[in-house]
Order: structure tokens, then sequence, then C-alpha cells
């Protein structure tokens, strides 16, 4: 793995794409750009990233329906949204969807970078997940930290009891290899955890 995080930027304002794309690559990450959501399909459905940033307002498939149709093929895809023309259905919208935050435009170049270093933290295990997020007094611990750190432990435990053994895992969890495949990559699951 490469020492930068790999960030998809989607914007159909090609100024402000390329402008987000040289800070990203001055702050040492790899980014990826598409003008629009089916190009941005392109890349997701050939790669894994670990962060995609896109614009919710964009002629043709506007944001919502890029996340839907991504979510489809990287279920665990951190996917953050920026608009400036944000409605509160947007919004609502976009958190169904999964979005793990919602900037407004002109995004805050520095803001932006802050954000996607504690995306790619807690995607990397690098952020505490384990005991405080069981800690009902530790106000430090958000709510997504304590769903992450569950999963890691339920995870981490179901390896653990069948020896390292994806097929019972399967199994047990009732889900698919490719969701528990992403879900041991983002919360830095080993096999022999």
């Amino acid at each position: 793995m490469s020492d930068q995080a790999s960030v998809l930027l989607i914007d159909d304002d090609i100024d402000v794409l390329a402008a987000n794309a040289r800070f990203l690559r001055i702050n040492h990450y790899e980014a990826v750009v598409a003008n629009n959501a089916d190009t941005a399909l392109e890349h997701v459905s050939n790669r894994n990233f670990d962060v995609v940033v896109t614009d919710l307002r964009m002629p043709g498939k506007d944001g919502i329906e890029f996340a839907r149709e991504a979510r489809k093929l990287r279920p665990l895809l951190p996917i953050l949204f920026f608009s400036g023309f944000a409605s509160v259905p947007d919004v609502v919208a976009a958190m169904k969807l999964g979005a793990v935050d919602f900037l407004e435009k002109p995004v805050d170049p520095e803001q932006l970078v802050s954000l996607l270093q504690d995306i790619v933290d807690t995607r990397f295990g690098k952020t505490v997940l384990s005991q405080n997020a069981f800690d009902p007094h530790d106000r430090t611990v958000d709510f997504r930290q304590r769903v992450l750190g569950f999963e890691k432990l339920l995870i981490e435990s179901c390896l653990q009891k069948h020896q390292g053994k994806i097929g019972p895992v399967l199994d047990e969890l009732k889900i698919n290899r490719r969701t528990l495949n992403e879900k041991m990559n983002r919360l830095n699951i080993s096999r022999g955890s």
C-alpha cells in the first residue's frame, strides 16, 4: 500500500476540481479527478479509494445518484459531499447514503485536508476503535467511532473463533466476502486477529 491516501475528487467545475486536486497533492494525497458521475463510477469500479469527495449538484447524474451507484460497487466507501446550494432534503439524502460529512462551497482547503485526515485515520485504525468505544462515559468518542469499534470487535472475535477461516465467518456474520474484505481493510483487521 502506498503511503499516500487515495482520494477521488468529483466536480463538474474544472477550475475547482483542479485547485482542490493540486492542494491535496501538495498535502501528500493521491488525487484522482472526475468531472462527472459516470467517469467517477468507472474509477470506483476499477479500484479502491480511501475517500471520495463529490459535489452534490452536477449536470446529468448528481452526487446523490453517484453515491447510490457507488454504494453498490463499494458498500463501505467513505463519501464526503460538498455543495454551494444544498437544501435540507439534499443533506438528509446524503446522510441516508452514509455520507461521512457535508461541506459548504467554497470549501476551505485546510478544513478539507483536516477532515480527510480524520477519515483516513479512522479507516486505517489509527484512531482508537476498541476499549474507549464501549465506555458510555467517554464523551471523546462519537457515535460513528462507537459503531466502528463494535464492528471491529465483532469481526475480530468471529475470526478468532473460526481460527481465521473466512467461510464460517461469512456464514456467521451473514455478509458476503467483498463486504467482509472491505470492512477488514477499513478497520485494519488481519485474518490472524
